[in-house]
């Protein structure tokens, strides 16, 4: 839209697409060479950050920014991709009707459709999935993907938000988003990933921040808040899930 001159749904589209192209590049090192989640998705991240900071010399994407060749930019974020954060629907925030229609769009495929049985199956014990025919590669890639398309959403969402493409917006929401999956995994429970806990691990992390804030306390204490969220729900996925089993 800044730098091209497009309109929002271009963008949309755009971003999307590389939500799924980083999900396919993460698919790449995680099927094919083998290599641990968290390692090669960390490695993605820091490639795909760097990789940004290229394209734009280092610079936040803002309208009437000057490029590498000295032009100014003749774009700017549009009213319609803003309204992605900013806007309502019946008095309901968009951000929110994005969140509610994702949630209950996952729950139906994790635990109402037979390739969301397989994931957890594949969660659970791989190898066993395999042994029973089920093509364990092709659906771990096609995690992947799903998970890229949705760090996208959330990156339009954020970019709508500060009006503005900054590669280090969403930094600090990283503790963030593992404290919501830990969270998720301890309540609602069963030690296992699910939806509506993660869902209400989202709100409550949501919650807990936005009250910080409005305490006025220092950005540096929602770090230890959370922090400390993330440890006790450590505690809960794993200490404890293991003596209720013995």
């Amino acid at each position: 839209m800044v730098i091209y001159n497009q309109i929002g749904a271009v963008a949309i589209l755009a971003v999307l697409a590389a939500g799924a192209l980083a999900g396919l590049l993460n698919a790449l090192l995680i099927v094919v060479l083998k290599i641990p989640d968290m390692l090669a998705t960390l490695g993605t991240m820091f490639v795909i950050q760097g990789g940004k900071l290229i394209l734009v010399d280092g610079q936040s994407i803002t309208p009437g920014m000057t490029r590498s060749d000295g032009t100014t930019a003749p774009g700017r974020f549009t009213e319609g991709f803003l309204r992605i954060d900013r806007g309502t629907v019946l008095g309901i925030p968009v951000p929110v009707l994005i969140f509610g229609g994702l949630t209950v769009a996952a729950w139906v495929f994790l635990a109402r459709t037979r390739w969301g049985r397989v994931l957890y199956a594949i969660g659970a014990n791989p190898e066993a999935a395999r042994l029973a025919g089920i093509r364990v590669g092709a659906y771990r890639a096609l995690a992947c993907v799903v998970s890229g398309v949705l760090a996208s959403v959330g990156g339009l969402i954020l970019a709508a938000r500060i009006g503005q493409g900054d590669v280090s917006a969403g930094t600090s929401q990283l503790l963030e988003a593992v404290a919501v999956a830990l969270v998720g995994t301890s309540v609602l429970g069963r030690g296992r990933p699910n939806v509506w806990g993660t869902a209400l691990g989202a709100v409550l992390i949501g919650i807990i921040t936005t009250g910080l804030t409005i305490k006025g306390l220092p950005y540096y204490t929602q770090d230890v808040v959370e922090g400390a969220v993330l440890i006790l729900a450590l505690v809960f996925s794993f200490t404890l899930s293991e003596r209720r089993t013995a």
